[in-house]
């Protein structure tokens, strides 16, 4: 008998079969990828844009504030070794370095001109104004100093106190009595003689007799003009150049029209004057009015003289307003900015100045304004070289 055999236990492998993704899954999968794709662009977009807007608003911000303190400090500096009574309001005659001989006629000689003739300053963007601001550099007292002796004609002047002149200091030469017309000449003085109380000036002006004042302007005489040109704001040496030629701004020549802030798209400027007792002669020395009448130009109907017109005008108000770089088809400006000479106040009260004429801010030469966002800057500088000459007697 054959031993038995003990048959090990066959375990039965099944045929149960290995399934991969099928093409339906394989789709579905791949359009809720593109979906999360989809969203995760779409959330990164909004996130762009909204940084964009957040920055392109402080970028308006920091250019408007920069422009608006370069301004400033241009006009707190304005009337400064020009102030004195006897020059305001006439003409001035110099030579530019590029281009010969100029004349600041107009109005002539003041601290800040708002809207000068545009054939001293071309006019900028529609609905915007342009600024003249003139000031000297010299430590000498804005009164002038007396000559001794007449004038020779030959830029030649004996003055009382030689030592308040340099070399290369600018003067003006006036007769005590303030000629009629008042058209007056800048020099530059190539020595000063001590021993003698002279001083030599190019190119000199005509026989002045005794008492006649040289006024010192300082090695640095600072006439510079702002407008707003292609939507930013410029400024124009006019040391250097004729600003007033029609060839500079029409095309715009950026080297002498210099771009100084980007994406300014509207300046509005006012005086501050004291209208009040004219018929009496008596200031108050406090602003009643704010408007654009320049002292003592063709629109001063106060009948008042040169020097008691600018007396008068106590401070300048003004606004830039800067705009951001980014486009937002969203349309978020749906009215133009305001400032405070937006609104008509007929009448002064106290503490608050009559505005005649409403000086708006009107951005509609741009087709597509309301798709920007603004922000709007504003201050008011006191004149303060005017005003501390004092109030004129009579005035």
């Amino acid at each position: 008998m054959e031993p038995h055999q003990v048959m090990a236990p066959r375990h039965r492998i099944g045929n149960s079969r290995h399934r991969g993704f099928s093409l339906i899954e394989i789709m579905v999968g791949l359009v809720i990828g593109m979906l999360a794709v989809i969203i995760i662009m779409q959330m990164f977009a909004t996130s762009e844009a909204n940084k964009r807007i957040t920055t392109g608003g402080g970028d308006a911000q920091i250019n408007g504030t920069i422009a608006l303190y370069g301004m400033e400090r241009d006009i707190r500096a304005a009337g400064y070794g020009v102030s004195a009574f006897n020059l305001l309001g006439c003409s001035l005659t110099y030579t530019t370095i590029n281009d010969g001989a100029v004349t600041l006629n107009g109005s002539g000689l003041g601290p800040v001109t708002i809207n000068p003739a545009t054939g001293l300053v071309p006019a900028g963007d529609p609905n915007t104004d342009t600024l003249l601001v003139m000031y000297g550099s010299s430590n000498s007292p804005s009164e002038g100093d007396t000559t001794i002796t007449a004038a020779s004609g030959t830029g030649s002047y004996q003055v009382t106190t030689p030592s308040s002149f340099a070399a290369n200091d600018y003067i003006i030469a006036e007769a005590l009595t303030r000629p009629v017309p008042c058209n007056l000449t800048r020099d530059k003085i190539t020595s000063v003689k001590a021993a003698t109380s002279t001083l030599n000036a190019a190119p000199g002006a005509t026989v002045l007799p005794t008492n006649s004042v040289v006024y010192n302007l300082g090695q640095t005489f600072t006439v510079r003009a702002y407008a707003v040109r292609n939507g930013n704001l410029t400024v124009c040496d006019y040391n250097a150049y004729n600003c007033g030629k029609t060839a500079y701004t029409a095309p715009l020549n950026s080297a002498v029209w210099v771009p100084t802030a980007s994406n300014i798209v509207s300046l509005r400027a006012q005086y501050g004057r004291d209208t009040s007792g004219i018929a009496s002669s008596t200031m108050s020395g406090i602003v009643d009015t704010y408007d654009q009448t320049t002292p003592f130009s063709a629109a001063d109907t106060s009948g008042l003289s040169a020097y008691c017109s600018w007396a008068r005008a106590l401070a300048v108000r003004l606004v830039l307003v800067a705009r951001s770089t980014q486009y937002d088809k969203a349309a978020p400006t749906t009215t133009a900015p305001t400032w405070a000479g937006s609104t008509v106040n007929a009448t002064a009260a106290a503490g608050n100045p009559a505005n005649p004429t409403a000086l708006t801010i009107d951005l509609s030469n741009n087709g597509s304004w309301q798709n920007y966002r603004y922000k709007t800057l504003q201050t008011a500088v006191p004149l303060r070289n005017i005003v501390w000459q004092g109030s004129q007697s009579g005035c």
